[in-house]
């Protein structure tokens, strides 16, 4: 017989999973990301913090691509017109947002290391992340750099001047993260990211109309 500890570890197991809207496969909460209708528009909450109904995809160009879809019956209709390549671009610029967020929250509690000298040290000391600038140059072919990517510990993200006017300074080609909750999450974040380019890439391609011959 069922004991009542065994069903409340059930329901509490089935809380923290979610279905993806766009596969149709449920996982862990942890794993997908939530959308929320806001104003009659559809946005990603990756940051968890917005109220009203929601709906999860995992951060993957193919769950995205049957998204729109799976809305139309989540939201009861709103989200129809969107697009897998509409998608893609708001998760990137949901994404770009919370990075920017917590990049800043990461040096407002003195738990970055800006610029080349300071990032290389950390990340001899262990620092969990680095951010490197997508024109970075030759710093990204440093030792440091290359072991740490090796490792999982290096994004490339945003230029030196935008890296440069986020963190106040005139360019910055390196920032190492030395706050492993807020690293992990720039990771997570960066390859959903990716998969919303992917999915804006795939879906604009499908969406042209074949040349005339």
């Amino acid at each position: 017989m069922e004991t009542g500890t065994e069903r409340k570890a059930e329901r509490r197991g089935a809380a923290s999973t979610r279905t993806c809207v766009g596969c149709g496969e449920r996982d862990e909460a942890g794993a997908t990301l939530r959308l929320v209708v806001e104003g009659g528009e559809v946005a990603f909450d990756l940051a968890g913090g917005r109220f009203g109904r929601g709906a999860h995809v995992h951060p993957s160009a193919a769950c995205l691509a049957k998204t729109p879809r799976g809305l139309a019956r989540a939201f009861r209709g709103a989200g129809a017109a969107l697009s897998a390549a509409d998608l893609g671009e708001r998760l990137v610029t949901a994404c770009d947002r919370r990075m920017a967020g917590l990049l800043l929250a990461a040096r407002r509690t003195r738990r970055t290391a800006i610029g080349a000298n300071a990032a290389l040290d950390a990340l001899r000391r262990g620092a969990p992340l680095a951010i490197v600038a997508v024109d970075a140059g030759s710093v990204a072919l440093r030792t440091e750099v290359e072991r740490a990517a090796a490792e999982g510990r290096v994004i490339g993200w945003k230029t030196t001047n935008e890296l440069g006017r986020l963190l106040g300074e005139p360019t910055v080609a390196i920032c190492a993260v030395c706050h492993d909750g807020i690293a992990a999450e720039l990771k997570t974040l960066r390859a959903a990211a990716d998969a919303g380019a992917a999915a804006t890439r795939e879906g604009a391609g499908c969406s042209r109309r074949p040349e005339a011959r």
